[in-house]
């Protein structure tokens, strides 16, 4: 029975064991957070696709002006960058050029669509909160 009372050297030697296993394991645990952000385990962040969104009511009508003002705007979009491509001057002319025939031909306009209402969206209005 002499186990249920240990010497105090015993009981000493325990504690330091006991100690240094938790202080070691919250070591390991810390550096393996640590090692895990610096290298980038982590899954990447989600590509977020957003998607156009119609009332039910549209009409075909609707739905031609809105593709008409958008390509408006892709147009407006492409004749500002031609104009600001044509200020500059020696290899950053010919660089800015390179960079939106590659976008041109890459499908850019038709990948990057922006939307453009041909009518005006009503603002929305949110009841009080009490």
């Amino acid at each position: 029975m002499s186990f249920l009372n240990p010497p105090k050297a015993d009981v000493r030697r325990r504690r330091i064991l006991v100690g240094g296993a938790s202080v070691a394991l919250t070591a390991i645990v810390m550096t393996a957070f640590l090692v895990e952000s610096r290298s980038g385990y982590s899954k990447p962040d989600p590509k977020l696709i957003f998607v156009q969104n119609w009332r039910a009511d549209r009409t075909r009508a609707d739905a031609e002006a809105d593709q008409r003002a958008t390509r408006a705007a892709q147009e407006a979009k492409m004749a500002a960058s031609r104009a600001y491509i044509a200020t500059l001057s020696g290899d950053g002319r010919v660089a800015a050029q390179e960079q939106y025939d590659k976008y041109i031909t890459g499908g850019g306009p038709d990948k990057d669509v922006p939307y453009v209402a041909a009518a005006p969206v009503p603002a929305v209005v949110e009841p009080p909160v009490q």
